[in-house]
């Protein structure tokens, strides 16, 4: 172990994110695409994602808002951040792709006036616990000056009960750390004084449970994600309650979660179940709350509207059939029978499965599988099951697949939008990527596909495969340059938490060609 404890004068700047880059990410839970359908689902009026305005605070380079400005040409992005340098990046990705409907302001939270003006969706995500009780205050009348009347606001934060746990180990690493400035020793210090403090603690014991676990916790961080967000003195932890009480004093009232999947109770015992669902509408927020103490919740999504809207916190079981679809789901035997009542196992990407029996249901999980990454409405959905069991239904089939839809929206096993993604699967002649990914792939492994989730390229063949995908090249011509460039191999996947690497593709045949050119359309990064 290497731990250091030499004092060191602190360095002068504007920020710190002006002199240690926090990269900027998409969050799909962010998406105005997933709040107008939150919003939809309780009961709101929600501006349609394709014409609406848009504000983030702390956008920091527009990692989140420039994906979505991108998507909705005649929708306005209004982002701001305090770190100069932060913003100027992302000024400059802007200009390379040409985008007139985005604006990224070095400008403070406490600047935003009415000028502004009203904003369909809010966006904050990463910034109320790292700013001071003023700011705070500050954002909260933001949310109600700045809200459009059927306007959602989506605020983010650390949240009790774990972040106790997370505030012990913070405590250690700031006070070892304390004298020392630089990013890249302060991030080390801090990880080798929780990895000695862990191991030196009796295993046998809570308290070394605990100290393992957030030693776990720390080694895995990136190193900027650990300087911002566990080394600053500021940050400040809430119970929901807290925040939503904070919100009502400035006319806002609690709408949900962000994830709908976490009112899903089946994954707990019958006993809490049943507790959990005695509460009111009128308590849907304590709810949450207690909820929150079962799981010890440490991050919170927290969605807020305006508090005079009637909000109906019933939902009804034919909910989904008002939304657009779409699962990752694949068959783990695609030659297994779909109409008797034999099992079926699907797998999703993120490695859940699910055994199905009924032949509709199978047939169901295999169409959207097929469709991914598009988006089928439930008609859709619901005719191409049936023309996949060769025609055959019955005066059942939509309340069966009515049913069954309900439990997966919920589970969180099948996505729901109110409006369709603007993708495509299907190759074309002359296939054409996304032009952001391919402006991000010039610069990096990671890009962001057209439902606002972000890809991993493996390598540079892969990344100048993408950039090949310009819609000028035929598939011939892609298959000689990348051939004569890089040789035979080329591999992709997909970046999310249980992701797996793909098996890799031969690029010097044309069936090789169109292999890869099907894997980048299942990741959603093919244009029309």
């Amino acid at each position: 172990m290497n731990i250091q404890t030499e004092h060191r004068q602190p360095t002068t700047g504007t920020t710190p994110y002006d002199e240690v880059y926090y990269p900027g990410h998409v969050y799909g839970l962010t998406h105005p695409n997933h709040l107008a359908t939150i919003a939809t689902v309780y009961g709101m009026q929600p501006a349609p994602v394709e014409r609406c305005r848009v504000l983030e605070l702390g956008c920091g380079v527009g990692g989140n808002l420039l994906p979505m400005a991108f998507q909705y040409s005649d929708s306005e992005f209004i982002g701001i951040d305090l770190s100069g340098v932060t913003i100027e990046r992302g000024q400059r990705n802007i200009a390379a792709l040409g985008l007139s409907n985005i604006r990224l302001l070095h400008c403070d939270i406490m600047d935003v006036d009415a000028a502004f003006g009203q904003f369909d969706y809010i966006i904050a995500h990463g910034v109320y616990s790292w700013v001071p009780p003023i700011v705070r205050e500050k954002m909260m009348s933001i949310f109600k000056r700045n809200l459009a009347p059927q306007g959602l606001c989506y605020v983010s934060y650390n949240a009790h009960p774990f972040s106790h746990l997370r505030d012990m180990v913070r405590d250690m690493m700031r006070y070892h750390t304390r004298r020392i400035t630089g990013m890249k020793e302060k991030v080390g210090q801090a990880r080798a004084i929780v990895k000695f403090l862990s191991e030196g603690s009796k295993s046998s014991s809570v308290h070394g449970t605990v100290m393992r676990d957030q030693c776990n916790r720390v080694l895995k961080a990136p190193d900027e994600l650990l300087f911002h967000d566990d080394l600053d003195s500021g940050a400040t932890a809430f119970l929901l309650h807290e925040v939503v009480e904070d919100a009502g004093r400035h006319g806002l009232q609690y709408l949900s979660d962000a994830d709908f999947s976490r009112r899903y109770l089946a994954g707990y015992t019958e006993e809490v179940r049943a507790t959990l669902q005695r509460f009111p509408e009128s308590e849907f927020m304590a709810r949450d709350q207690y909820q929150d103490f079962i799981d010890g919740n440490g991050f919170r999504r927290t969605l807020l509207c305006h508090e005079g809207i009637s909000l109906d916190r019933k939902v009804d079981l034919d909910f989904i059939t008002a939304f657009y679809l779409l699962s990752t789901t694949s068959p783990r035997r695609p030659d297994a029978c779909l109409t008797d009542d034999s099992e079926m196992e699907f797998e999703n990407q993120d490695g859940s499965r699910i055994t199905v029996t009924n032949p509709l249901l199978k047939a169901a999980h295999l169409c959207l599988g097929r469709a991914w990454p598009r988006a089928l409405s439930f008609t859709e959905l619901l005719d191409g099951a049936r023309t996949l069991l060769d025609g055959r239904q019955t005066a059942d089939d939509q309340r069966i697949l009515t049913e069954a839809l309900y439990i997966l929206a919920c589970s969180g096993e099948v996505s729901f939008l109110k409006s369709r993604p603007f993708l495509v699967k299907e190759v074309t002649d002359c296939p054409q990527a996304s032009l952001l990914a391919r402006r991000q792939a010039q610069s990096g492994p990671l890009v962001t596909n057209l439902l606002h989730q972000t890809v991993q390229l493996e390598d540079d063949r892969t990344r100048h495969f993408l950039q090949l995908l310009d819609g000028s090249r035929t598939i011939e011509q892609i298959t000689a340059e990348m051939t004569e460039t890089f040789g035979p191999t080329i591999q992709v996947k997909q970046l999310d938490d249980a992701g797996q690497p793909a098996e890799p593709l031969l690029l010097s045949t044309r069936q090789s060609v169109d292999r890869s050119l099907a894997t980048v359309g299942k990741l959603g990064l093919l244009v029309a």
